[in-house]
């Protein structure tokens, strides 16, 4: 389902979003990028070998997902993967928690993946496809200190798992990914002082995703997939 297929990925400009566009437009895929740092997505465009398409996109902006829905369907023609991977965090204890930070976390987190979804749909619905949420083990247990974090990640997965039967009549899989220590700039500024080189890489979340994308994967939809190193 990869080659050819075209994929919407956002938080696309680094860490596990960058790796998958890079890896996907390896295998042929028309990869759609989105993210907020236009720069940093051109900076390695020239890296994508397969058609693609760069949208400067603020997920938690319901304008902002619509024009990068628009522009996919203008460019393409179609969606058939929607990677919900755009995430932000703002490690500190609750009482240092402010109101913006609570909101604008769960804006990008948990509303950006209701927006993507419910804009991907008004196409997908007719074709059926897949839908893959990037969560995180910090939304399966406590994490004190990341509260705000921690509940958005929470949510996704609660929202993916909804998703998986709601959708199911439109012939769309959804699988939600909950990665653990993964070495991307997200996890450096949760553990400033972990050794990167010390856990897993982003790559390894990736090779989780193209399998899902496989016909033999659909047996792991509607459920949490925890992904952690060996």
């Amino acid at each position: 389902m990869i080659k050819d297929a075209v994929i919407v990925i956002t938080g696309a400009s680094r860490g596990i979003g960058k790796a998958m566009a890079l890896r996907f437009s390896q295998l042929g895929a028309r990869v759609v990028l989105a993210a907020r740092s236009e720069q940093v997505m051109r900076s390695f465009a020239d890296q994508l070998i397969s058609p693609y398409l760069i949208v400067k996109t603020d997920v938690g902006s319901e304008s902002s997902v619509r024009r990068l829905i628009r522009k996919t369907i203008a460019t393409f023609g179609r969606i058939d993967v929607l990677i919900n991977n755009a995430g932000i965090v703002e490690p500190v204890g609750v009482m240092e928690t402010t109101l913006e930070i609570w909101e604008t976390t769960l804006r990008t987190n948990l509303t950006g993946v209701f927006l993507c979804t419910r804009e991907t749909l008004r196409y997908m619905k007719k074709t059926g496809g897949k839908i893959i949420y990037i969560a995180s083990t910090a939304g399966t247990g406590p994490r004190p200190g990341w509260c705000a974090y921690a509940a958005s990640k929470a949510g996704v997965i609660n929202f993916a798992m909804s998703m998986a039967e709601e959708l199911r009549s439109y012939g769309i899989k959804v699988f939600c990914l909950c990665p653990g220590g993964t070495a991307t700039d997200l996890r450096r500024k949760l553990v400033p002082e972990e050794d990167p080189a010390t856990i897993m890489q982003p790559q390894a979340v990736v090779a989780v995703v193209e399998y899902c994308l496989k016909d033999d994967a659909n047996v792991l939809a509607a459920q949490p997939i925890i992904i952690r190193a060996k």
